[in-house]
């Protein structure tokens, strides 16, 4: 090869990684530019939850009169002595979003976001909050729930995003420790609050059981659970039942079994009393 061809090979082989260069420094300002997109606008949204200051009233025992009649009740959770709960304009946030539901809290973590649910389980997978459109999309609840979190199992839908936000710290469930300090979340809604106490969390498929909303009797839903149970990363002594409302909160995760791994954390629903 003479002098000036060896030349000519050098310059085209630097151009071409100055421009590959430059495609990758602009996908990286394009991705991070995604991700402050979506954290600007959850700070903007946080606005509208705020916390109440923590009152220690008296304790005034209440004598009982009569013996009351044995009659189910849904079982409420009492949160801790000195724990309040944040207070969130459901009113301005629904004039932003029509379709909030609800506002999903998980103490210590990214996970403090607001709940919506569509017509369809596509829209919100790379649409905010407020409607633009971005991959970092909105924690949706699955369309063919019913309202009001009713049925055996409501899904959660969010993204596993590389900056550790939306639903990432989901993955977090596999080590015991994390389960141990973060054993439940909490559920603000229009209607009512509600707690998320966990009792499994494993790698799953697209194609699995995992999406059951329904269940055809109690048996089957028992059998559900303690599937959920043996395959679970954590052990938990959260006691469920057939009669009780589950949630599931899933996210995008990797496996070597499948290209279509979701990430799960199932835990029983309790209306806090």
């Amino acid at each position: 090869m003479s002098r000036t061809a060896s030349k000519r090979a050098l310059f085209y082989t630097a151009a071409s990684s100055v421009v590959v260069l430059m495609f990758g420094l602009l996908m990286l300002l394009s991705i991070f530019s995604t991700y402050t997109e979506g954290a600007q606008l959850h700070d903007e949204l946080a606005q509208h939850v705020t916390r109440p200051p923590i009152e220690r009233p008296a304790y005034v025992p209440i004598p009982m009169e009569y013996e009351p009649e044995e009659v189910y009740v849904p079982e409420t959770f009492t949160l801790p002595y000195g724990v309040t709960l944040p207070e969130v304009d459901f009113g301005a946030l629904r004039e932003i979003n029509p379709n909030i539901v609800g506002w999903i809290i998980l103490e210590g973590t990214p996970i403090n976001l607001p709940v919506v649910q569509g017509e369809n389980n596509y829209h919100y997978l790379n649409h905010l909050f407020d409607g633009r459109r971005s991959q970092v999309g909105t924690i949706f609840v699955d369309t063919y729930n019913r309202p009001g979190f009713v049925d055996h199992n409501t899904i959660f839908y969010g993204h596993n995003m590389q900056d550790g936000s939306m639903f990432s710290t989901l993955r977090s469930f596999r080590l015991q420790e994390f389960f141990d300090a973060h054993p439940m979340a909490f559920l603000l809604t229009p209607t009512g609050n509600y707690v998320i106490r966990f009792f499994a969390g494993h790698t799953t498929d697209v194609h699995s059981r995992s999406w059951r909303i329904q269940f055809a009797d109690d048996a089957e839903m028992e059998g559900w659970i303690e599937e959920n149970r043996r395959l679970s990363d954590f052990v938990s002594d959260v006691e469920v039942g057939p009669r009780d409302r589950l949630v599931t909160l899933a996210t995008c995760t990797t496996s070597w079994e499948s290209s279509n791994a979701r990430y799960v954390v199932v835990g029983r629903l309790m209306p806090i009393g």
